[in-house]
């Protein structure tokens, strides 16, 4: 009998010899082209389509496609098992590599809740729990993240070049969209794929308003991969990130992806943001905001509570020029329209996720000084972190007095400026709180129907913006949806569509973290601020409110 010692030894020795086994991350399984965490409505991987599984020591250091048909069920000495219970079918991978692979889920699939393994020279993977739909459909996008500017390409006499910044479409112009998860073919998936529309139901909605789908059927190109061909509305808004989104089966939402639009095809133009022209050419561009966010939360406490706090929030950043240019607040949807974003993780505590070209930080300075009413306020530069509080105010706290500074009336804003941002002074206008006049009314929010928001108080030249959603906090994962109100409206009405894609509140309010917010934001008087060193930069202030809610 081998003593324990000896036995480790040889353990240790037959693992380096043969290779760690493969390990497929917690929840690693995902649409490739939405990358919608399975925690989500559009979470389910569809029959027919590409999905990617990452994790570790899944394949060759050298990563191998495939590249001809017939495809086979093995790659690189890469196989993938799907089943469900004694069911069982085998993936056909496209590419695999050490921490990734991409394989199409076969037509032929088990529907609802089944596991994905992988094989890598004779080893086996964990079992990862994946669920399989009919149809899912998610938007390639330039970035391979799953938003921003998609992957479509403008439809004209002579060719079919890509949408992007400067190469934008037209009212009335066909446009192909690319994406995966239409659902099943009746033939095999690892030949080359058949031409011709699938059964599954399809809508586009571009800028919020429904395009007449041409088409919708795999791609002569690629198995796995769907085109979806449209129309673009006569009246859809203008920009440079206009969000598309596509619906299948009447009830399953994609992720947002956005296209740029002009009236005759020359590079999109967003005269309502400042920042956009130095941002998509590339520069040094740079952000002041001074607000107020005031939240009441009501759910899953003993007691509603109502909590404010006045922030200051700067950015200075350079930028490179990027046809796909894209950040989720500077990347506005138009007027009267909503984008989505679905990410692994809390939205709430860790905000956006970094674009797939961060941009270079610029040095402020050490410290800025505000001054208003009450006097001036030295505010010292966290290298860390970009929001500095400014006072807090939470009545529910006896004996805690109130810090807030931030009442309406004039600010200035001043640096002497650091190594990169030279000194500057910016005047800001803290304007008169607004009402959000349905906000306790709201709450259950029922995401199968519009969703009206109200409100009085905000300026004719003032625009609203309307964030909302939830975490879904047991499986770490988020949906939002950002609206942008018109200027001088007094309502918005977030449609189904978008409102299909925040996963449900759980029994436990615990579990579940969901909000809506209004902001109203007061530019700078219209006059460009001026800084040494940036190209372009913007001063705001305003209002934010915002109370939790439980979406059904």
């Amino acid at each position: 009998m081998l003593r324990a010692s000896t036995a480790v030894v040889l353990f240790f020795t037959l693992s380096l010899a043969w290779g760690q086994a493969p390990a497929i991350n917690y929840r690693g399984v995902v649409n490739a082209a939405s990358m919608a965490p399975q925690g989500l409505p559009g979470g389910a991987i569809a029959q027919g389509s590409i999905f990617t599984i990452s994790g570790s020591n899944l394949g060759p250091a050298a990563p191998v496609a495939a590249t001809t048909f017939p495809l086979g069920s093995s790659l690189g000495g890469v196989s993938i098992r799907v089943f469900q219970g004694n069911t069982s079918v085998n993936a056909l991978p496209l590419f695999v590599s050490s921490s990734q692979i991409n394989a199409i889920m076969p037509s032929n699939a088990p529907l609802g809740m089944a596991s994905v393994q992988v094989t890598y020279n004779s080893q086996a993977s964990n079992a990862s729990p994946v669920r399989v739909a009919s149809s899912v459909f998610g938007i390639f996008a330039a970035g391979n993240t799953g938003f921003g500017p998609g992957i479509l390409q403008n439809i004209t006499a002579q060719n079919q070049p890509g949408n992007n910044l400067l190469a934008p479409a037209t009212r009335n112009q066909t446009v192909t969209i690319l994406g995966t998860g239409l659902g099943p073919i009746t033939g095999a998936d690892n030949v080359a794929p058949p031409s011709g529309n699938l059964p599954t139901q399809v809508e586009v909605f571009v800028g919020g308003q429904s395009a007449g789908v041409k088409s919708s059927g795999r791609s002569a190109c690629c198995a796995g991969v769907d085109q979806i061909t449209f129309t673009v509305p006569a009246s859809a808004p203008l920009g440079c990130w206009v969000p598309v989104i596509v619906r299948t089966g009447g009830t399953t939402v994609s992720n947002a992806v956005t296209m740029a639009i002009s009236s005759d095809g020359s590079p999109c133009s967003e005269p309502a943001n400042p920042l956009a022209q130095a941002f998509i050419q590339g520069g040094n561009i740079g952000t002041l905001m001074l607000f107020r966010a005031a939240v009441h939360e009501d759910t899953g406490v003993l007691a509603p509570v109502d909590v404010s706090n006045d922030v200051f929030y700067y950015d200075f950043a350079a930028v490179p020029s990027n046809p796909f240019a894209y950040a989720f607040f500077l990347s506005q949807p138009p007027a009267g329209s909503c984008n989505l974003f679905m990410q692994a993780g809390d939205f709430w505590t860790n905000t956006t996720p970094p674009p797939a070209n961060p941009p270079a930080r610029l040095n402020p300075g050490s410290s800025f000084t505000l001054t208003g009413a009450a006097g001036a306020q030295n505010l010292t530069v966290d290298p860390a972190a970009r929001a500095l509080y400014l006072g807090t105010f939470a009545p529910f706290a006896p004996g805690l007095p109130n810090l807030l500074t931030l009442n309406p009336g004039n600010y200035t804003v001043s640096s002497v400026g650091g190594a990169a941002v030279g000194a500057f002074q910016a005047q800001l206008s803290m304007p008169a709180t607004f009402s959000w006049t349905n906000r306790d009314q709201i709450s259950p929010v029922d995401r199968t129907k519009p969703l009206t928001l109200t409100w009085t108080g905000v300026g004719p030249q003032q625009s609203v913006g309307i964030l909302g959603g939830n975490v879904d906090l047991p499986t770490n994962s988020s949906a939002i949806f950002f609206c942008v109100a018109p200027p001088g409206s007094a309502s918005f009405t977030v449609p189904a569509q978008v409102l299909n894609v925040i996963p449900a509140a759980r029994a436990n309010a615990l579990r579940s973290k969901g909000a809506i917010y209004l902001f109203n934001m007061t530019l700078d008087d219209g006059a460009p601020l001026s800084v040494p060193g940036l190209d372009s930069a913007l001063a705001i202030a305003g209002h934010l409110q915002g109370r939790t809610v439980t979406f059904q």
